[in-house]
Protein backbone atom coordinates (compact mmCIF):
# COMPACT_ATOMS: atom_id res chain seq x y z
CA UNK A 1 0.00 0.00 0.00
CA UNK A 2 1.32 3.66 -0.44
CA UNK A 3 1.60 6.74 1.15
CA UNK A 4 -1.18 8.19 -0.86
CA UNK A 5 -3.52 5.35 -0.61
CA UNK A 6 -3.03 4.69 2.91
CA UNK A 7 -3.82 8.56 3.67
CA UNK A 8 -7.41 8.16 1.58
CA UNK A 9 -8.11 4.96 3.38
CA UNK A 10 -7.69 7.27 6.72
CA UNK A 11 -9.67 9.93 5.65
CA UNK A 12 -12.69 7.65 4.52
CA UNK A 13 -12.09 6.14 8.52
CA UNK A 14 -12.29 10.19 9.29
CA UNK A 15 -15.01 11.02 7.34
CA UNK A 16 -16.97 8.75 8.53
CA UNK A 17 -16.92 9.24 12.21
CA UNK A 18 -18.26 12.98 11.65
CA UNK A 19 -20.67 12.39 9.32
CA UNK A 20 -23.45 12.59 11.28
CA UNK A 21 -21.67 15.53 13.39
CA UNK A 22 -21.72 17.97 10.02
CA UNK A 23 -23.44 16.11 6.88
CA UNK A 24 -26.59 15.38 8.64
CA UNK A 25 -26.41 11.07 8.87
CA UNK A 26 -26.02 10.61 5.17
CA UNK A 27 -24.68 7.01 6.35
CA UNK A 28 -21.27 7.42 5.32
CA UNK A 29 -20.41 5.15 7.80
CA UNK A 30 -21.88 2.72 6.96
CA UNK A 31 -19.70 -0.58 5.93
CA UNK A 32 -21.52 -0.48 2.31
CA UNK A 33 -20.37 2.86 1.58
CA UNK A 34 -16.86 2.36 3.54
CA UNK A 35 -16.18 -0.82 1.90
CA UNK A 36 -16.67 0.49 -1.50
CA UNK A 37 -14.53 3.89 -1.25
CA UNK A 38 -12.14 1.79 0.27
CA UNK A 39 -11.92 -0.56 -2.98
CA UNK A 40 -11.88 2.01 -4.87
CA UNK A 41 -8.69 3.44 -3.51
CA UNK A 42 -6.92 -0.44 -3.33
CA UNK A 43 -7.87 -0.78 -6.78
CA UNK A 44 -10.45 -3.64 -6.20
CA UNK A 45 -13.87 -1.74 -5.62
CA UNK A 46 -16.18 -5.11 -6.19
CA UNK A 47 -14.52 -6.94 -3.65
CA UNK A 48 -14.20 -3.65 -1.55
CA UNK A 49 -18.38 -3.26 -1.80
CA UNK A 50 -18.96 -7.51 -1.64
CA UNK A 51 -16.95 -7.21 1.65
CA UNK A 52 -18.77 -3.72 2.76
CA UNK A 53 -21.80 -5.62 2.10
CA UNK A 54 -20.94 -8.76 3.86
CA UNK A 55 -19.66 -6.89 7.43
CA UNK A 56 -23.04 -4.39 6.81
CA UNK A 57 -25.16 -7.42 7.36
CA UNK A 58 -23.16 -8.22 10.35
CA UNK A 59 -23.60 -4.39 12.08
CA UNK A 60 -27.13 -4.45 10.70
CA UNK A 61 -28.76 -4.63 14.24
CA UNK A 62 -25.89 -2.70 15.72
CA UNK A 63 -27.35 1.03 16.62
CA UNK A 64 -27.29 3.67 19.24
CA UNK A 65 -30.31 4.40 21.46
CA UNK A 66 -30.14 7.42 23.30
CA UNK A 67 -27.03 7.06 25.95
CA UNK A 68 -26.56 3.40 24.91
CA UNK A 69 -23.02 3.98 23.12
CA UNK A 70 -23.13 2.01 19.62
CA UNK A 71 -19.77 0.57 17.66
CA UNK A 72 -17.65 2.31 15.65
CA UNK A 73 -18.55 0.64 12.51
CA UNK A 74 -17.32 3.49 10.30
CA UNK A 75 -13.58 2.96 11.51
CA UNK A 76 -14.20 -0.76 12.05
CA UNK A 77 -15.39 -1.42 8.44
CA UNK A 78 -12.83 0.76 7.06
CA UNK A 79 -9.89 -1.06 8.56
CA UNK A 80 -11.47 -4.34 8.42
CA UNK A 81 -12.22 -3.92 4.37
CA UNK A 82 -8.57 -2.63 4.06
CA UNK A 83 -7.06 -5.41 5.35
CA UNK A 84 -8.77 -7.94 3.46
CA UNK A 85 -7.80 -6.27 -0.10
CA UNK A 86 -4.15 -5.79 1.13
CA UNK A 87 -3.63 -9.56 2.22
CA UNK A 88 -6.21 -10.81 -0.48
CA UNK A 89 -8.26 -12.59 1.96
CA UNK A 90 -12.19 -12.43 2.90
CA UNK A 91 -14.98 -12.24 5.49
CA UNK A 92 -13.35 -13.87 7.83
CA UNK A 93 -10.07 -11.50 8.17
CA UNK A 94 -12.56 -8.48 7.37
CA UNK A 95 -14.55 -9.38 10.28
CA UNK A 96 -11.38 -10.65 12.69
CA UNK A 97 -9.70 -7.04 12.44
CA UNK A 98 -12.92 -4.97 11.81
CA UNK A 99 -15.04 -6.28 15.11
CA UNK A 100 -12.24 -5.64 17.49
CA UNK A 101 -11.71 -2.08 16.13
CA UNK A 102 -15.00 -1.26 15.97
CA UNK A 103 -15.02 -1.84 19.91
CA UNK A 104 -11.82 -0.37 20.31
CA UNK A 105 -12.35 2.54 18.51
CA UNK A 106 -15.61 3.03 20.40
CA UNK A 107 -13.87 3.65 23.96
CA UNK A 108 -11.86 6.19 22.40
CA UNK A 109 -14.75 7.90 21.61
CA UNK A 110 -16.27 8.10 24.94
CA UNK A 111 -12.57 8.85 26.09
CA UNK A 112 -13.25 11.95 23.42
CA UNK A 113 -16.54 12.75 24.71
CA UNK A 114 -15.52 12.82 28.06
CA UNK A 115 -12.64 15.14 27.73
CA UNK A 116 -15.04 17.19 25.68
CA UNK A 117 -16.60 18.39 29.00
CA UNK A 118 -13.64 20.95 28.89
CA UNK A 119 -14.56 22.82 26.00
CA UNK A 120 -18.29 22.76 26.98
CA UNK A 121 -17.96 25.05 30.05
CA UNK A 122 -15.90 27.53 28.10
CA UNK A 123 -18.63 27.77 25.63
CA UNK A 124 -21.09 28.09 28.97
CA UNK A 125 -19.23 30.84 29.72
CA UNK A 126 -19.27 32.44 26.20
CA UNK A 127 -22.74 32.04 25.73
CA UNK A 128 -23.39 33.77 29.38
CA UNK A 129 -21.24 36.39 28.21
CA UNK A 130 -23.16 36.65 24.96
CA UNK A 131 -22.69 37.81 20.85
CA UNK A 132 -20.22 35.26 20.86
CA UNK A 133 -21.46 33.36 18.54
CA UNK A 134 -18.37 32.89 15.84
CA UNK A 135 -16.32 31.91 19.12
CA UNK A 136 -18.37 28.84 19.89
CA UNK A 137 -18.63 27.87 16.41
CA UNK A 138 -14.87 27.56 16.30
CA UNK A 139 -15.37 25.40 19.62
CA UNK A 140 -17.80 23.07 17.64
CA UNK A 141 -15.16 22.91 14.29
CA UNK A 142 -12.21 22.41 16.54
CA UNK A 143 -14.09 19.31 18.45
CA UNK A 144 -14.88 17.98 15.18
CA UNK A 145 -11.33 18.01 13.39
CA UNK A 146 -10.48 16.34 16.45
CA UNK A 147 -12.53 13.67 15.81
CA UNK A 148 -11.58 13.69 12.43
CA UNK A 149 -7.98 13.36 12.84
CA UNK A 150 -7.79 11.13 15.61
CA UNK A 151 -9.55 8.68 13.77
CA UNK A 152 -8.15 9.27 10.10
CA UNK A 153 -4.51 9.27 11.85
CA UNK A 154 -4.80 5.85 14.11
CA UNK A 155 -6.38 4.19 10.50
CA UNK A 156 -3.31 5.63 8.70
CA UNK A 157 -0.74 4.36 10.94
CA UNK A 158 -2.66 0.98 11.31
CA UNK A 159 -3.25 0.17 7.47
CA UNK A 160 0.17 1.74 6.48
CA UNK A 161 2.93 0.88 9.09
CA UNK A 162 1.35 -2.30 10.28
CA UNK A 163 1.32 -3.95 6.61
CA UNK A 164 3.65 -6.10 7.21
CA UNK A 165 2.94 -7.33 10.71
CA UNK A 166 -1.02 -7.56 9.50
CA UNK A 167 0.50 -9.68 6.54
CA UNK A 168 2.22 -12.44 9.29
CA UNK A 169 -0.71 -12.71 11.32
CA UNK A 170 -3.20 -13.01 8.32
CA UNK A 171 -0.23 -15.76 6.73
CA UNK A 172 0.03 -17.39 9.97
CA UNK A 173 -3.27 -17.98 11.28
CA UNK A 174 -4.10 -21.52 11.21
CA UNK A 175 -6.60 -23.89 9.58
CA UNK A 176 -8.39 -24.22 12.50
CA UNK A 177 -8.98 -20.68 13.19
CA UNK A 178 -10.01 -19.80 9.53
CA UNK A 179 -12.85 -22.76 9.41
CA UNK A 180 -13.86 -20.82 13.14
CA UNK A 181 -14.28 -17.52 11.91
CA UNK A 182 -16.08 -18.61 8.42
CA UNK A 183 -18.26 -20.26 10.62
CA UNK A 184 -18.94 -17.18 12.58
CA UNK A 185 -18.89 -14.82 9.74
CA UNK A 186 -22.34 -16.96 8.35
CA UNK A 187 -24.04 -16.62 11.87
CA UNK A 188 -23.44 -13.53 12.51
CA UNK A 189 -25.52 -12.02 9.76
CA UNK A 190 -28.28 -13.76 11.30
CA UNK A 191 -27.96 -12.27 14.71
CA UNK A 192 -27.74 -8.42 13.20
CA UNK A 193 -31.28 -9.38 10.93
CA UNK A 194 -32.60 -10.37 14.98
CA UNK A 195 -31.25 -7.00 16.21
CA UNK A 196 -32.95 -5.14 13.84
CA UNK A 197 -36.33 -7.07 13.90
CA UNK A 198 -36.22 -6.95 17.43
CA UNK A 199 -35.90 -3.25 17.35
CA UNK A 200 -38.42 -2.97 13.94
CA UNK A 201 -40.49 -5.89 13.97
CA UNK A 202 -43.95 -5.00 14.76
CA UNK A 203 -47.71 -7.53 14.73
CA UNK A 204 -48.39 -6.01 11.67
CA UNK A 205 -45.15 -6.72 9.58
CA UNK A 206 -45.10 -10.80 10.51
CA UNK A 207 -46.71 -11.88 7.35
CA UNK A 208 -44.66 -9.52 4.87
CA UNK A 209 -41.91 -11.10 7.21
CA UNK A 210 -42.52 -14.71 6.18
CA UNK A 211 -43.57 -13.91 2.82
CA UNK A 212 -39.86 -12.64 2.40
CA UNK A 213 -38.52 -15.84 3.56
CA UNK A 214 -39.99 -18.13 2.02
CA UNK A 215 -39.31 -16.14 -1.55
CA UNK A 216 -35.68 -16.15 -0.69
CA UNK A 217 -35.54 -20.11 1.34
CA UNK A 218 -37.75 -21.96 -0.65
CA UNK A 219 -38.04 -20.22 -4.26
CA UNK A 220 -34.36 -19.33 -3.95
CA UNK A 221 -34.58 -15.69 -5.38
CA UNK A 222 -32.11 -13.41 -5.04
CA UNK A 223 -31.90 -10.38 -2.86
CA UNK A 224 -32.17 -7.98 -5.87
CA UNK A 225 -35.54 -10.16 -6.65
CA UNK A 226 -36.85 -10.19 -3.18
CA UNK A 227 -36.23 -5.79 -2.88
CA UNK A 228 -37.89 -5.84 -6.52
CA UNK A 229 -40.87 -7.75 -5.12
CA UNK A 230 -41.07 -6.05 -1.55
CA UNK A 231 -41.25 -2.50 -3.47
CA UNK A 232 -43.90 -3.80 -5.53
CA UNK A 233 -46.73 -4.65 -2.63
CA UNK A 234 -44.88 -1.34 -0.72
CA UNK A 235 -45.89 0.25 -3.90
CA UNK A 236 -49.43 -2.02 -4.31
CA UNK A 237 -50.32 -1.03 -1.09
CA UNK A 238 -49.77 2.70 -1.28
CA UNK A 239 -52.01 2.98 -4.05
CA UNK A 240 -55.00 1.00 -1.94
CA UNK A 241 -54.24 2.99 1.27
CA UNK A 242 -54.43 6.43 -1.21
CA UNK A 243 -57.46 5.01 -3.05
CA UNK A 244 -59.49 4.30 0.44
CA UNK A 245 -58.12 7.94 1.92
CA UNK A 246 -60.04 9.40 -1.51
CA UNK A 247 -62.83 7.30 -1.07
CA UNK A 248 -63.31 8.46 2.75
CA UNK A 249 -62.43 12.02 1.54
CA UNK A 250 -65.32 11.97 -1.09
CA UNK A 251 -67.71 10.21 1.07
CA UNK A 252 -67.41 12.99 3.80
CA UNK A 253 -67.54 15.97 1.22
CA UNK A 254 -70.92 14.45 -0.36
CA UNK A 255 -72.39 14.25 3.59
CA UNK A 256 -71.51 17.39 4.42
Amino acid sequence: MTILQAFLVGCVSGLSVIEGKIFGECKLREPVVTGFLVGLILGDMKQGLIIGASLQLIWMGAVAIGPTPGLDIGTGGTIGTAVALMTNSGIEVAMAFGVPVSILMQFLDTLIDTAYSGPMHYVEKLIDLGNQEKKIAWVHHLCTIIYFVSHAVLTFVVVFFGNSMIEAIVTNMPAWMNTGLGGVAKLLPALGFALLLHLLLEFDLIPYFILGFCLAAYLKLSMVAVAAITIALAWIMFQIKSSQKTAVETESEEEL
